[in-house]
């Protein structure tokens, strides 16, 4: 992301965002970042960094649109930023950065410190963000966002890129399966052939397989019923955790 940013020099190779060099004035125009940390003015008002960030846009938000997106009352855009939760304290910073309407977004662990409905809030606002055609670059440590959000995944390890690809794509690659059942059906499964990376916590047992059809046969042999099982694909976490180590044997 720094490279991306053109605050790291790269050794080899050549990074293009829209056709122009990330140091291009005209590009950091079009972008804004989120960075990891917040790091808000703390002696300001609310209301004064959404004022002092309009001033410098040349398209800015309009009050209302920033209001929609803040959810902040009155009282609260009075309050210093220092008074703010860590939740409200990155949502404001957030909103300061989409003050600008940029083209590119660079959002590092975005949703760091927020609580549920603050990070469904946060979602919402990609959402929209996504369909107005803004290009949006994040990482982030909760997979289940990725799995859900993303509309492209590089995959990297080490500098090389290993894949290019969707969430879906990912996961089907494979064709493996993770099953689920009570562990009363444990002793059954230890019987299955064409399965693997059998686990048993609490009551129940868990494991893969690259053949359902098959597996799922026996299963019902066994007197197994629909309602017994629970099948789903792999997260995309084991996958991106198969590709490093792929590379590492």
């Amino acid at each position: 992301m720094s490279c991306l940013l053109g605050d790291l020099k790269i050794s080899k190779g050549s990074i293009l965002l829209n056709n122009l060099s990330p140091r291009n004035r005209h590009l950091k125009e079009m972008i804004a970042v989120l960075p990891q940390e917040n790091v808000l003015p703390q002696k300001l008002k609310v209301c004064e960094l959404i004022d002092f960030f309009k001033s410098v846009a040349a398209t800015p938000l309009s009050d209302r649109e920033i209001n929609q997106m803040l959810l902040f009352s009155d009282e609260q855009k009075e309050q210093l930023t220092e008074k703010l939760s860590g939740g409200q304290k990155r949502l404001l910073q957030f909103v300061l950065c989409l003050i600008s309407q940029p083209k590119i977004l660079f959002l590092d662990e975005p949703t760091a410190a927020m609580d549920t409905s603050t990070r469904q809030h946060f979602w919402k606002i990609i959402q929209s963000l996504k369909e107005k055609g803004v290009t949006i670059f994040y990482s982030s440590h909760y997979i289940e966002e990725v799995e859900h959000t993303a509309e492209r995944i590089l995959v990297l390890h080490r500098g090389k890129l290993l894949r290019d690809t969707t969430p879906f794509a990912m996961r089907e690659a494979e064709h493996e399966k993770q099953l689920t059942l009570s562990k009363i059906f444990l002793p059954i499964v230890e019987k299955l052939s064409d399965i693997n990376n059998i686990e048993v916590k609490n009551d129940t047992v868990t494991f893969m397989t690259k053949e359902i059809d098959s597996v799922w046969q026996k299963l019902q042999e066994q007197g197994c019923q629909i309602t017994d099982i629970e099948i789903q694909n792999k997260s995309l976490l084991n996958t991106l955790f198969e590709q490093t180590e792929e590379m590492e044997k």
